[in-house]
């Protein structure tokens, strides 16, 4: 395509050609110029399609949605002559509102690094598109267009760094997986660990009655913490958790959270099963142990999307009877908007209340609390109002029935998801022990 130079000596021509009407001989001279002008267009486009150019393009080590990251792009030139580029790096609607451009001034047979931001809008698999580079010939009459780098896939991961008590706790996890630093545990265990002669002070609650009745005189039990625990996460992949809360959707927040558990639990030790279902079930990822484990989680779930259909409560709960035999707790995420899903929610836990320890964490719906603390303008704002605070009661409700039938039920805005969640999973062992 032409550049600036080539207009500017096509504007002077044509200056020539009007003259041309007064000084004949200018008419001549003009045309003479655009001859030339044409030729060395087409020579320097030439020579602009000839110029070798050689570009690597590094992401970050781990693509993160909503973290800001560093992209460095290093172009060479093994020409023996500068060359001026303007490069565009197309990215995706995912990872960029906007394509990324710069010029860059190459010296002969040298190299250059730009650099920018990238913050991922959206997790999963995406295609970046090619880093294209227009070339100016060594004239400046031509540019030439072409693709350094061709289409590319990289991964965007939810996220993977939390501070304040939610880091101390994975930390803290991680540093206990390692033999560095165990949590802290209070109470007593619940484990059988040895039995042994009953001592005056010990008591009644720690006699070991079986060992008494085959012994003929009182035994004592000794626990020790209990190791191992199976934990079920399940995580609602439909309709309601399609919603976008800011930039990111309630199903971001979620996974982000049952990630982060994931990891905690991996930490203490324990076996981690995740099911992920809408109308019916999508993956059953059984994870294996330590960071090996979580890095397993990450790979097989950061793609994970919602659907635009009705949760299935109770074939998860049917999906974690099949699965779990002992009993094992079971953390849901889900996010109730509407009465018809609360009554399947509190019929599936208590299915799996028969066997197992159901946890329900419930993601506070950032538009049903608008518009319950909002001061309507109208009637369709008046009803609305009135829709939202009887879900809002209905799920207040919930909560007490599941707590008197003895399962835990937390709702949480999406800020603090993730610690409801690991505090909440803590307290179902207190719970264990203290029962």
């Amino acid at each position: 395509m032409p550049a600036g130079r080539l207009f500017l000596v096509i504007a002077l021509s044509t200056l020539a050609l009007t003259a041309g009407i007064l000084v004949p001989v200018l008419t001549g001279v003009a045309l003479a110029v655009d001859g030339a002008a044409l030729l060395a267009f087409l020579l320097d486009l030439r020579r602009a399609r000839r110029t070798p150019l050689e570009a690597e393009r590094d992401f970050p080590p781990m693509l993160v949605q909503g973290t800001e990251g560093t992209v460095e792009v290093t172009v060479r030139n093994p020409a023996r002559r500068p060359v001026r580029v303007q490069l565009r790096d197309g990215l995706a609607p995912a990872l960029a509102t906007a394509p990324e451009r710069t010029t860059l001034e190459l010296a002969a047979t040298g190299e250059q690094r730009w650099s920018y931001p990238l913050t991922p809008r959206t997790r999963g698999e995406v295609t970046v598109a090619p880093l294209t580079a227009r070339v100016l010939g060594p004239w400046g009459l031509a540019w030439t267009q072409r693709e350094l780098l061709p289409p590319s896939a990289v991964r965007v991961y939810p996220q993977v760094r939390w501070g304040g008590k939610v880091g101390q706790l994975l930390v803290l996890a991680r540093r206990r997986e390692l033999g560095q630093s165990p949590l802290r545990r209070q109470g007593m265990g619940s484990e059988l660990y040895a039995v042994r002669e009953y001592l005056p002070g010990d008591p009644l609650s720690r006699i070991h009655w079986k060992s008494a009745a085959r012994h003929g005189r009182l035994v004592s039990r000794e626990d020790t913490w209990e190791q191992g625990s199976r934990l079920v996460i399940l995580l609602d992949c439909g309709r309601s958790m399609a919603t976008l809360d800011g930039r990111r959707s309630k199903l971001d927040h979620a996974l982000a959270a049952s990630l982060a558990l994931t990891r905690f639990a991996l930490g203490r030790g324990d076996r981690v099963t995740v099911v992920t279902f809408a109308d019916q079930v999508d993956r059953t990822v059984r994870l294996g142990t330590g960071a090996s484990g979580a890095q397993q989680a990450y790979a097989r779930l950061f793609d994970q999307e919602a659907r635009l259909v009705e949760p299935a409560f109770d074939l998860a709960a049917e999906t974690v009877l099949g699965l779990e035999r002992r009993r094992s707790t079971v953390v849901l995420f889900t996010s109730v908007v509407d009465l018809a899903a609360a009554d399947l929610l509190r019929q599936a836990l208590l299915t799996l209340e028969r066997r197992h320890r159901p946890f329900l964490v419930n993601l506070e719906d950032p538009e049903l609390v608008r518009l319950a603390l909002g001061s309507p303008d109208d009637d369709g704002e008046a009803f609305a109002k009135v829709a939202a605070l009887e879900i809002m009661l209905a799920n207040r409700r919930l909560g007490k029935q599941l707590r008197r039938a003895g399962i835990r039920a937390v709702t949480a805005s999406a800020d603090q998801l993730a610690l409801e969640a690991l505090e909440g999973y803590l307290a179902v062992f207190r719970d264990t022990r203290v029962a």
